[in-house]
């Protein structure tokens, strides 16, 4: 059975034009899960929009993240480049089908943006969320590791199949 992935760009955003790497290396593609085969059911969107209506400051810190990360990944180069290390850098570990499996984060204010570098020059964007406090809890990075878990089953069974958003 299909797992259904929006691609993520500025379209996403509501934002006019395309970003283009302008080079020879491909872009990075950034996917984030949907609940059904309509854009509009993207979790990661839905959880921005419930971030925004909660704290304005959280939302628009993660709607800056999430622009900065959609034209960093378009230029195709290590997205590491483009952040410090405390902006960006390994979030949680855990093993998964006999491999080391590694969740990053990049941070803006408050807000943390959650994703796993996938096969291919795919990152899956597994959460954002407002964290005011040190370390993730439990409930977490069990939440964060069955998002993870979700892409690479869909992946291994080449059930990834990806929508884009209406009026592309």
């Amino acid at each position: 059975m299909p797992v259904h992935f929006l691609e993520i760009n500025e379209h996403t955003l509501g934002k006019p034009g395309a970003t283009s790497s302008g080079g020879s290396i491909a872009p990075w593609k950034l996917l984030a899960r949907c609940e059904g085969n309509a854009a509009e059911s993207c979790v990661l969107i839905k959880r921005l929009k419930e971030m925004a209506a909660a704290n304005l400051k959280d939302g628009k810190s993660a709607l800056s993240a999430l622009d900065k990360l959609i034209n960093v990944a378009a230029t195709g180069k290590p997205i590491e480049n483009f952040y410090d290390s405390k902006q960006s850098h390994p979030l949680h570990e855990f093993v998964y089908k006999d491999r080391n499996r590694v969740i990053w984060r990049i941070r803006k204010g408050d807000v943390r943006i959650a994703f796993y570098y996938a096969e291919g020059k795919i990152i899956f964007l597994a959460d954002v969320f407002a964290k005011r406090k040190g370390k993730l809890t439990k409930g977490e990075k069990k939440q964060l590791e069955d998002e993870v878990k979700a892409y690479i089953d869909a992946e291994d069974g080449q059930q990834v199949l990806v929508i884009s958003h209406q009026g592309e």
